[in-house]
């Protein structure tokens, strides 16, 4: 009997089942945000729209992972300063919705928007969502550890075989 409780839960988280749907989830997830997280990101937002790679860099920690939406996951400050050099083309604006510190970690989560104008092609446009989880380092300063974000954009469809 007991068995068959726990899959009875299983099935039902998996499949949504007594879940809200994503607007009432965003709208939960709108929470309070902590000033000094916010000016952090409103820094890191400049710093990259001020095509600063170095010092975005900078702004992680040594070990930081980046995951960026159809990408490997991108490891270590060295690793992260090169990918963003690839996003040079581009400006973003951050919107955090919720944000907290406890001790020596805080997260924020928010939305972005981002102006892509490359080199070569033509300009586009994204919008997505993001996760941060910062650690405060022995200097006293917030860097980013974790940072994932995703876009609210659909995939171009595959090409016509």
């Amino acid at each position: 009997m007991k068995k068959l409780i726990i899959l009875t839960v299983v099935l039902a988280l998996a499949t949504g089942v007594g879940l809200p749907r994503y607007g009432a989830v965003q709208a939960q997830m709108s929470g309070k945000t902590d000033p000094a997280l916010t000016k952090l990101a409103k820094g890191w937002e400049a710093t990259f729209n001020a095509k600063d790679v170095a010092k975005v860099a900078s702004m992680y920690t040594d070990d930081a992972v980046v995951m960026p939406p159809n990408h490997e996951a991108v490891r270590g400050r060295a690793n992260i300063e090169a990918f963003f050099k690839e996003m040079e083309g581009a400006n973003i604006t951050l919107t955090p919705f919720e944000s907290a510190m406890s001790g020596s970690t805080a997260y924020e989560a928010g939305t972005y928007q981002m102006a892509i104008t490359p080199k070569t092609g033509q300009p586009t446009t994204d919008k997505g969502k993001y996760v941060v989880i910062l650690k405060k380092g022995s200097d006293g300063q917030w860097r980013l550890s974790h940072d994932i974000f995703n876009s609210d954009m659909p995939l171009p469809a595959p090409p016509k075989m």
